[in-house]
């Protein structure tokens, strides 16, 4: 009697687990879900000039580009340090401009943006940095395959077509689907000791 409970727990285990290894084999072999089309593209522009002379009393510094020309430039007050620039001194500067767009599932059509900002600590040489960020969500509200095209209505309500630079990636896709583009700015400028000119 405790022979054949026994065979018939072992039995029903077996079956147990062919059942489970029957599904998981299933879920092995299953399609993967499509993935989710996603772009970005960034450009980075960079410049510098060289302080010739500076007139602290005006806020005003003569500079010379790198392209070789001259040019008076009024600094503002939102510019910290100005009394540490120098003439013989370099300015740095740094523009990045960044765009990603992805795709997430259907939710909220929504605009939101951040800004950053920082300055040189009292004593150092002018420098700052400015940062802008900038998310939009605009949902698919309509996909011509035959086109190539998609069209999106954004926050707002407003609509406009796209034609993806992939046109497969319109299979990747369905209405409802939001789109996702976020933009960033980014600014540094630096200020560096150089050789007075002579």
């Amino acid at each position: 009697m405790r022979r054949t409970l026994t065979l018939g727990v072992l039995a029903l285990a077996a079956l147990s687990l062919w059942a489970c290894a029957s599904k998981k084999s299933a879920e092995n072999t299953a399609t993967p879900p499509a993935e989710r089309p996603q772009f970005e593209t960034a450009d980075t522009i960079t410049a510098q000039v060289h302080v010739l002379a500076v007139d602290k009393a005006n806020r005003l510094a003569t500079v010379k580009r790198d392209v070789g020309d001259t040019v008076v430039v009024e600094v503002g007050p939102e510019v910290k340090n100005f009394d540490q620039l120098a003439a013989g001194d370099v300015i740095d500067v740094i523009y990045i401009d960044r765009l990603t767009v992805r795709v997430e599932p259907p939710g909220a059509m929504s605009t939101s943006s951040e800004t950053s900002t920082s300055t040189a600590a009292p004593g150092q040489k002018p420098g700052a940095s400015y940062g802008e960020r900038t998310e939009t969500k605009a949902t698919i509200t309509a996909i011509d395959k035959a086109k190539g095209t998609a069209t999106l209505t954004g926050p707002e309500g407003g609509t406009w077509t796209v034609t993806p630079r992939v046109p497969e990636n319109l299979d990747k896709v369905k209405v409802g689907d939001l789109v996702v583009f976020t933009h960033t700015e980014d600014v540094a400028v630096s200020v560096k000791a150089g050789k007075k000119p002579s």
